[in-house]
């Protein structure tokens, strides 16, 4: 099943979206047991997705459910492969990592050692309360899609994008404070992404495709000016500081790439929604997009190690507050590099994957804003390996891959997501793909 998280904007959060669990106590000096310590090492890093209604295979809330795959759970977490948390090992400055400490993976290896004991049942810590509904409140505007899409029995890896039109009562440019994608059927929705169309391209594609929406695996398929969010398990909605504003463009459409796997014997149907929460008082400040994109670029067939750029220069304002990070390349990616260069020559690495992987595609929030001052050149440095010796390579022989939107092709880009000050306080606002100021 694939994991693929494309671009979720996990920004400036704010409240939590689940009870928090009880912490690890780790290191441990006597026998390692479930209930004492295991279980809330699974409440802290697994639950929100290994849970009845989520989208994980198996839920781990129950001794039962460690015990029977405790030596998946120690393989897994020994090769680092869950939790899911791509970025290098030394980054130390992103908040909520979701990365197990060389502590806590002892402690899971211990455990299984000494046969998996579950404990004494006092220790066992009460369970985490996940929410229902609109985790924000109840939304200014909500968007859902025009009519249900129904999802085959026994299906995985259904990429199905939904383009309506966003009609918020305004002629111009309209900002909000925070948005939440409400996905309408947990079973099936494994992850929702969502897309600014400013052109209404994406009304031809849903024409041309029979059905409800139209198929999208790797993306919208058009060129898009940001998002609205989107929705993982465990994703806290958007809330950014008061202050900021959010713009959205006049005449734009609204995408919401939905991935489905439904494992089951029956058909079902979702219509998923994404509300927002306006922007009320005085706003000076708005949130803002850095996107290196490259393009025009071609990877020769045997090539292992194929290197491609693309920079974009921070002129907005006297500078850029950036809050979170994200890269994205396709399946012959290898290696993603997010680089500032400031004015004065100074080099800071804002984001590094050692180990690409196509179905695991994270935003990283920093634990404080990176402040790049106005002049700064954000490059993304991706590197392919288009040879055959990649077992990832969807094409046997290798072929000359080209850059486009198709999933076989490729794609360097890369997101750097801030806060600008704007010229005067409430006068104007800012948005995703351009200067902040009036249109």
């Amino acid at each position: 099943m694939r994991r693929l998280l494309l671009g979720l904007l996990a920004v400036g959060l704010h409240g939590c979206t689940a009870s928090t669990p009880p912490s690890v106590p780790v290191p441990v000096d006597g026998p390692v047991t479930f209930n004492g310590h295991v279980s809330r090492l699974l409440q802290h890093h697994c639950q929100e997705c290994h849970r009845p209604g989520e989208v994980a295979p198996f839920s781990l809330l129950e001794y039962g459910d460690a015990y029977s795959r405790r030596n998946k759970i120690l393989s897994m977490v020994q090769k680092r492969k869950m939790p899911p948390w791509k970025a290098a090992l030394d980054h130390d400055d992103f908040a909520g990592a979701r990365r197990l400490s060389p502590a806590e993976i002892d402690l899971v290896a211990r455990w299984v050692g000494s046969g998996a004991p579950e404990g004494d049942p006092r220790d066992l810590p009460a369970p985490r309360k996940f929410p229902n509904g609109w985790v924000t409140g109840r939304p200014g505007a909500v968007f859902t899609m025009e009519e249900p899409f129904t999802v085959p029995a026994r299906s995985s890896d259904v990429y199905r994008c939904f383009t309506m039109p966003i009609r918020l009562g305004g002629q111009g440019w309209q900002y909000i404070r925070a948005s939440e994608v409400h996905p309408g059927n947990r079973k099936i929705v494994h992850h929702v992404v969502t897309y600014l169309d400013p052109t209404g391209a994406s009304v031809a594609l849903d024409k041309a495709d029979p059905g409800p929406g139209y198929t999208c695996f790797g993306g919208p398929l058009i060129e898009t000016t940001g998002g609205l969010g989107g929705w993982a398990p465990g994703m806290p909605p958007i809330e950014i500081p008061s202050g900021v504003a959010w713009g959205i463009r006049p005449g734009a459409h609204l995408i919401i790439q939905v991935h489905y796997h439904n494992p089951g014997p029956t058909a079902e149907t979702d219509r998923t929604s994404v509300g927002v929460h306006f922007a009320a008082g005085p706003f000076d400040r708005a949130l803002n997009n850095i996107r290196p994109v490259a393009r025009g670029f071609r990877i020769p067939a045997g090539a292992s190690r194929h290197v491609v750029t693309a920079e974009e220069t921070v002129t907005r304002g006297d500078g850029f507050e950036a809050i979170s990070v994200f890269g994205h390349m396709h399946l012959i990616g290898r290696e993603l590099t997010v680089t500032a260069q400031l004015p004065d020559g100074t080099k800071r690495r804002l984001l590094h994957i050692p180990d690409w992987d196509f179905d695991w595609q994270l935003r990283y929030t920093f634990k404080r804003p990176v402040f790049l001052p106005h002049g700064t050149r954000v490059q993304v440095e991706c590197v392919y390996d288009n040879s055959s010796a990649n077992k990832r390579n969807p094409s046997s022989p290798p072929r000359d891959v080209p850059s486009g939107f198709e999933t076989t092709d490729e794609m360097c880009n890369a997101s750097v997501l801030g806060i600008v000050s704007l010229p005067r306080r409430g006068a104007v606002g800012g948005h995703l793909d351009s200067p902040p100021g009036p249109s």
